[in-house]
């Protein structure tokens, strides 16, 4: 009997001396998150960019005729469609209705002959 409780407590070391060998520990590197950035009232901005300089050698079609949709608020402003000069052709853009802009008002796309070259201008909304 005592071979068998010797076989037993060896039994038992084997397991936790194993046991202790597969164990694995983590280090844990606490970085505290940065300092939030103090905050700032912006009033909102309009960005108006002139687009790219639109060039086509021959003049656009005659506009096509429109038939506008209510507007989805009084002070929308109608943006008419226009020929637009890609991959060698002109598409039509149809129009649509833009929210108001305090302060600005929109030039409308329109088709100009410059140094005998056709130039897409205006697109933009520009200060009143």
């Amino acid at each position: 009997m005592r071979t068998s409780a010797s076989k037993l407590i060896l039994s038992a070391s084997a397991i936790l001396v194993i046991a202790g060998c597969a164990t694995r520990t983590r280090e844990v590197i606490y970085t505290p998150a940065p300092a939030p950035a103090p905050s700032v009232a912006v009033a909102p901005a309009v960005v108006t960019t002139q687009p790219a300089v639109v060039v086509a050698a021959t003049p656009p079609p005659t506009p096509r005729s429109e038939v506008q949709p209510p507007a989805p608020s009084p002070g929308h402003v109608w943006v008419p469609g226009y020929w637009n000069w890609s991959n060698g052709r002109y598409d039509w853009v149809a129009g649509h209705w833009e929210s108001p802009r305090a302060g600005y008002a929109w030039v409308p796309y329109r088709w100009e002959m410059v140094d005998g070259q056709w130039q897409l201008r205006g697109g933009t909304w520009t200060p009143q």
